[in-house]
């Protein structure tokens, strides 16, 4: 009981709660146009690139977008941004899905709608994150934010599961799954209308550029979140080269539809879940980084058997043990980041983390060009062998982050000393 407690204590509190349940809706909806557009567009072109291209306006839109966003996040109250961005999320899925239903939809039109879809969680993003550290107390923002990413991987499961019964049990178009997504919205914007509005982080009034550089700032002295900064860049773009490179792996390697790449999700998200439940309670204390690091390995492995897998059963096993490693160190990594950040700044460096995935949409063709050159296993490989290393190098960083002080101002000191973790320094700044 004791555990149940401390792994969801942060949903005992009625409008985490509510914050909570809106924004895993709203990124199911999301999660399962991320996983339909890859497969879509190959299914129109039968090419890697293509499936990299529709993906990439993603990436482009919230990576234009998503850093003055933080700024919005953190000089504004987060409760209209975050209404507006949902309206606009859910217009553009039930687009699409009109799009697709009346066989109007290309490659140029997927990249339109991701492009626009980016736009809009570029200023919902940073705020809808931001938001849960203001609406728990300090001591629970490491919790919050693990349980905040597993809402995550529940909708990485949600998604892709209902999207493979719907495909392939009982062979719903693509377009009408999009127009069922869409009416997720009518729970999402009356859950955030309940929420109370929090006063902006930022009283002062200067420019968006200054503010913006200011945070840049911030993350690049504080060693800290300059080094998970990094580490988390390399985990976004080489875990989701996993969307762009599998629907093309089963099609070429295993003659299997590339529909089917909506069950090897399903199992990536279901193990994402199963192993989110027992770090939420862990990812504040004293084991966090060697959990991460950890999480690491297991995510560069299971890339590396994913690539040599020679029968489908292997690969989703394989899929399995990837999608685990994968979720465990973003989750980790995340909460390490928010819980070592001043909550002055909890929208830019939500921002500034959310860039991560932006810059993984944008080189996502990439991986798709790599792949139609040497093969989609042996890109596949590559990937996982640069977790591997990059993970390696996150053993020495740590060593040597770990005789650093805390900063008093962060929730990291606030945990340590409700936990009585006497071996966290603290020094004020």
């Amino acid at each position: 009981m004791s555990w149940l407690r401390a792994n969801f204590a942060a949903l005992g509190l009625r409008d985490f709660r509510f914050q909570w349940i809106a924004s895993t809706l709203g990124t199911t909806a999301f999660m399962t146009r991320f996983v339909l557009v890859p497969i879509i567009a190959f299914e129109l072109t039968e090419s890697y690139v293509a499936s990299g291209l529709a993906a990439m306006g993603n990436g482009v839109g919230t990576l234009i977008l998503t850093s003055y966003g933080g700024v919005i996040a953190d000089r504004f109250s987060k409760k209209p941004t975050v209404l507006v961005s949902h309206v606009a999320e859910g217009l553009v899925i039930a687009g699409s899905g009109i799009l697709i239903v009346a066989d109007l939809i290309t490659v140029p039109l997927l990249f339109i709608s991701t492009l626009i879809g980016g736009s809009a969680f570029a200023l919902t993003g940073p705020a809808r994150q931001s938001w849960v550290a203001e609406l728990v107390p300090k001591e629970l923002v490491p919790n919050a934010i693990a349980l905040q990413q597993m809402g995550v991987n529940v909708a990485q499961v949600l998604g892709p599961t209902v999207a493979s019964i719907a495909v392939i049990a009982f062979g719903v178009d693509a377009g009408a799954i999009y127009l069922g997504v869409s009416l997720v919205f009518l729970i999402v914007i009356p859950l955030t209308l309940l929420l109370p509005r929090t006063p902006p982080a930022i009283s002062e009034r200067r420019s968006p550029g200054r503010d913006l550089v200011d945070g840049f700032q911030y993350v690049r002295r504080d060693p800290r979140l300059r080094i998970l900064m990094l580490f988390l860049i390399l985990l976004v773009i080489c875990g989701f080269a996993f969307q762009v490179l599998i629907p093309g792996i089963l099609f070429n390697e295993f003659d299997r539809s590339a529909d089917e790449a909506v069950v090897v999700n399903a199992v990536l998200g279901l193990a994402a879940l199963s192993i989110n439940l027992p770090l939420a309670g862990l990812v504040g204390g004293r084991h966090a980084w060697p959990l991460l690091m950890a999480a690491g390995c297991l995510m560069g492995a299971g890339l590396l058997l994913v690539s040599w897998a020679p029968v489908f059963g292997l690969l989703l096993a394989f899929s399995a043990l990837a999608g685990a490693g994968r979720s465990a160190a973003l989750l980790i990594n995340q909460s390490i980041m928010m819980a070592n950040t001043r909550s002055e700044f909890y929208g830019r460096v939500t921002a500034f983390m959310l860039m991560a995935f932006a810059v993984q949409s944008v080189i996502s063709p990439v991986w798709g060009v790599a792949a139609d050159a040497i093969g989609g296993r042996e890109t596949l490989f590559l990937v996982g062998a640069i977790v591997i290393g990059g993970t390696a190098l996150m053993l020495p960083a740590w060593l040597k982050l770990r005789r650093l002080p805390e900063d008093a101002a962060t929730a990291a000191t606030e945990q340590a000393e409700v936990s009585g973790d006497e071996d966290l320094v603290r020094a004020d700044e």
